[in-house]
């Protein structure tokens, strides 16, 4: 093999040629392929915060819904207390106006039976009187004032 000015001449050609390729094909396209992974670099980087931002606000979100049950669940069961307490309050005084009724009734009937008891012993008492005035003789007769126990007696049978 020989070396010749032909040699030289090519060498010095591909060289040229090289140093044009670069300048003109390999730099421009590796610029592009460096663009192109900065952006995946970069839009990487911004899914990932993304998704980080999204569970941070789905815990939120999570976190106000289980406090808002909560509340919700807490307001609930205060509103029920209240209601129970309510109902046993009506209750309570619905009971205590009956037994007030009751009571009032009871002395009203106790009143109307001292009444009535007291008339009878009255009646009788008139009825003796008139008993005694048609059947005995004057100083035989019952007299109503002594003889209340005998009247009393006769009104417990």
């Amino acid at each position: 093999m020989e070396f010749n000015a032909t040699f030289i001449v090519a060498f010095i050609s591909f060289v040229i040629f090289i140093l044009i390729m670069n300048k003109i094909l390999y730099k421009p396209i590796g610029d592009i392929v460096q663009k192109r992974n900065d952006f995946i670099d970069e839009n990487y980087n911004e899914a990932k915060q993304n998704a980080t931002t999204s569970e941070a606000l789905l815990n939120e979100r999570d976190e106000k819904l289980k406090s808002a049950r909560l509340s919700l669940k807490d307001k609930t069961s205060i509103k029920k207390k209240e209601a129970q307490e309510k109902q046993n309050k009506i209750t309570e005084e619905a009971k205590a106006q009956a037994k007030t009724e009751q009571e009032s009734s009871f002395c009203s009937l106790e009143k109307a039976k001292d009444e009535t008891i007291d008339a009878l012993e009255e009646e009788i008492a008139n009825l003796a009187q008139i008993i005694s005035d048609k059947f005995l003789d004057a100083n035989e007769k019952i007299n109503k004032d002594e003889n209340q126990e005998l009247i009393k007696a006769i009104m417990e049978n």
